[in-house]
């Protein structure tokens, strides 16, 4: 009896249970109109997912504060670590989301934003979208795909963004077509950076430092706005109205001492710009960024250099193609000033034969003036005539400068080692040739100009003694 009792009283227990559990979840009540309701199931909760990425311009953008607003109305925040490194919780149900990251900068990079926060700072605000968990960066070229898939300036859009907005925005056909843009607009700025293969300035992991191949890009990319004379909005708004970012612009090769170096492993720009400037720039391996524009004023001038520039001279023979700066410091023509780089554009082609030298003479440039006339007979030889004297004797081993191994010298106890390269252009039926050499004290890798017999030269044949 004892036993059945207990059992009894449990189950009654465990009916009472059961009813409240039931009641509790909306099972076996009744609808508005007092009929019987069927039980339901609850849907799973939405799960929550990570979203991180790099916020940086070249520079981390450590400290800065990012901030996401998602399709589903939800949004959220984030601190960038020292690293430019943040990261978010978004549930599944809230994507996309649009991000935005504000950041107190260096004011190196003030050509990024209009608004400085203080002396020597200014406050960077820079735009992307979210599709779905994973990697989001937040950079420069991410504004300028948020301006490009909104058709409008990426902080308005940012500001407006609704449900409705982002989902019919922010959809895999049109982020493939907003890269294919990018790639158009950055082939219109000064050096014309590319992406490297396979990455996607959205959703590629990188590294903000020196040496990773996203964060080299973005330093590249901030160098030709500063050369194209643009801010960051100004780039975003042209980009988003599908226009390109200068007139015309052209890739180009600086050499300098020791040994042909390309200037700092950089590459060098000439663009004519949206303002009807045409500026010639050479990056600064200190800053990653160009040390220099300077306004084409004609043909052979060079003026209106920039304020922070070493650079007193150029001459430019070739315009846009080929020219020769100068900084301060006597040279082997000048007392006051010395050829230090030479640029070349890339749609010169390299000469692979010298043989294809001989017989031409060339207008031979340094210290950014025309200081002579360099003849190259039929048997090689380089004969050396400088303006208002005779010509120098023979030189019979002139062709060996322009072998990867250069040709070496000895004057005054000292030796010297000389490389030289050769292009050429082909307009209206006539060839043009052009030459540029670099000498320097054998063993020495200075960048800096160190005197005789450190020197950079380039010549431009003259048409009337151009082979038939």
């Amino acid at each position: 009896m004892k036993t059945l009792k207990t059992n009894g009283v449990a189950r009654l227990a465990m009916s009472a249970l059961m009813a409240a559990a039931l009641t509790a979840c909306g099972g076996g009540g009744s609808s508005s109109d007092g009929s019987s309701a069927a039980a339901s199931t609850d849907s799973p909760s939405p799960s929550f997912t990570t979203v991180t990425g790099v916020a940086a311009v070249g520079a981390p953008l450590g400290g800065g504060t990012v901030e996401l607003k998602c399709a589903s109305g939800a949004s959220t925040s984030a601190t960038a670590d020292a690293s430019g490194v943040w990261t978010a919780s978004v549930k599944s149900t809230d994507y996309p989301c649009v991000a935005r990251v504000t950041a107190v900068q260096d004011a190196h990079y003030s050509k990024l934003s209009s608004g400085a926060a203080k002396a020597g700072s200014t406050t960077i605000t820079l735009h992307s979208v979210v599709a779905g968990p994973g990697t989001t960066n937040i950079t420069p070229l991410t504004d300028l795909i948020v301006g490009i898939l909104s058709a409008q300036d990426p902080a308005t859009w940012y500001a407006g963004a609704a449900s409705g907005i982002l989902s019919g925005a922010i959809t895999p056909s049109a982020l493939s077509s907003a890269l294919d843009k990018l790639k158009l607009a950055l082939a219109t700025l000064p050096g014309k950076p590319t992406l490297p293969d396979g990455f996607n300035p959205l959703t590629s992991p990188f590294s903000a430092q020196k040496g990773d191949a996203g964060d080299d890009l973005l330093e590249s990319f901030r160098a030709a706005l500063d050369a194209a004379g643009l801010t960051q909005a100004q780039a975003a708004g042209h980009a988003a109205a599908g226009e390109a970012l200068t007139q015309s612009t052209y890739a180009l090769t600086i050499f300098t001492t020791p040994n042909m170096t390309s200037a700092f492993g950089f590459r060098g720009a000439i663009s004519t710009n949206l303002d009807n400037q045409t500026v010639l720039a050479i990056p600064d391996p200190n800053r990653g960024t160009y040390l220099s524009q300077m306004t084409l004023a004609a043909a052979t001038n060079m003026i209106a250099f920039g304020p922070s520039s070493p650079f007193t001279a150029g001459i430019s023979p070739l315009g846009t193609m080929f020219g020769q700066v100068c900084t301060a410091g006597p040279g082997s023509f000048s007392d006051v000033q010395h050829s230090q780089y030479v640029y070349i554009s890339d749609d010169l082609v390299e000469v692979t034969d010298v043989n294809e030298l001989k017989g031409i003479t060339f207008d031979d440039y340094e210290d950014c003036q025309l200081t002579g006339a360099l003849a190259i007979d039929s048997q090689g030889n380089g004969i050396f005539t400088e303006n208002g004297k005779g010509p120098d004797e023979p030189d019979a081993n002139l062709l060996a400068a322009f072998t990867a191994e250069g040709r070496e010298e000895v004057d005054n106890g000292i030796t010297s080692v000389t490389r030289a390269k050769a292009y050429k252009f082909t307009l209206g039926g006539l060839t043009t040739y052009v030459y540029l050499g670099v000498s320097n004290k054998k063993g020495d890798t200075s960048l800096v100009f160190n005197g005789d017999p450190t020197y950079v030269t380039m010549g431009v044949s003259r048409k009337q003694q151009l082979p038939s």
